[in-house]
């Protein structure tokens, strides 16, 4: 049911953007990051686990409707890429040990933009997310020579209990540097749950969302 809701909205934004007074294509990058609860967080401090910054891409189109001189309503859709790196010094020799969880997702993202000035404009949105696929990092320890060896697999959503849909909050500000070229910088800020046995702890807060810093440049 989720999937044909999501397909559905793809084929409604779709549509709007084709329509929009505006249409424009947009290709960057997005440093992501997951955020643990407050209790996850701490189990992580004990056991001396770090979550660092991904660097991932996104790219999209996106259509412009004048609500007035100063405000402007925005659609957009995106390829982009989430998630986290986990370091940790497994053997205790210094040199930390880093595991990545990439998720790729579908971004469905209107906002509502003020022009400060002519080429300047802040905006602020909503945005929702399907992820179509993902990879996460292993390890294995050879017993004999005690070299570590680390190998990326493709996610398993309802294995490895990772909730799919993905929505939050859309802050950013673009500069447009002539008629076809706009320059695009903001913050991204999850609030659903992709931990999905966080529930499943009585009490704390065990939750894990994403953020991230996206930067992009587009072609209008």
């Amino acid at each position: 049911m989720k999937k044909l809701c999501t397909i559905l909205t793809l084929v409604v934004l779709t549509a709007t953007i084709s329509f929009a007074q505006t249409f424009g294509v947009k290709a960057g990058l997005n440093m992501a990051n997951i955020t643990n609860g407050s209790d996850l967080q701490e189990m992580y401090d004990e056991a001396g686990i770090k979550n660092n910054m991904i660097i991932g891409i996104s790219v999209g189109a996106t259509g412009t409707f004048e609500l007035s001189d100063v405000l402007d309503l925005n659609a957009g859709i995106s390829y982009i890429q989430k998630g986290s790196t986990f370091s940790f010094d497994l053997t205790g020799d210094g040199e930390d040990l880093n595991l990545s969880t990439k998720l790729n997702f579908i971004d469905i993202a209107p906002s509502v933009s003020y022009k400060i000035t002519n080429e300047l404009s802040a905006s602020i949105g909503t945005y929702v997310g399907f992820a179509l696929s993902g990879t996460q990092d292993d390890f294995e320890i050879d017993i004999t020579t005690g070299e570590t060896t680390t190998t990326s697999e493709a996610i398993d959503f309802e294995g490895d209990e990772i909730v799919r849909l993905d929505y939050g909050l859309n802050v950013g500000v673009s500069y447009v540097l002539n008629e076809m070229i706009a320059i695009n910088a903001g913050y991204s800020l999850g609030l659903s749950d992709l931990n999905a046995i966080a529930a499943e702890f009585e009490d704390g807060d065990h939750s894990q969302k994403t953020n991230g810093i996206y930067f992009s440049v587009g072609y209008l």
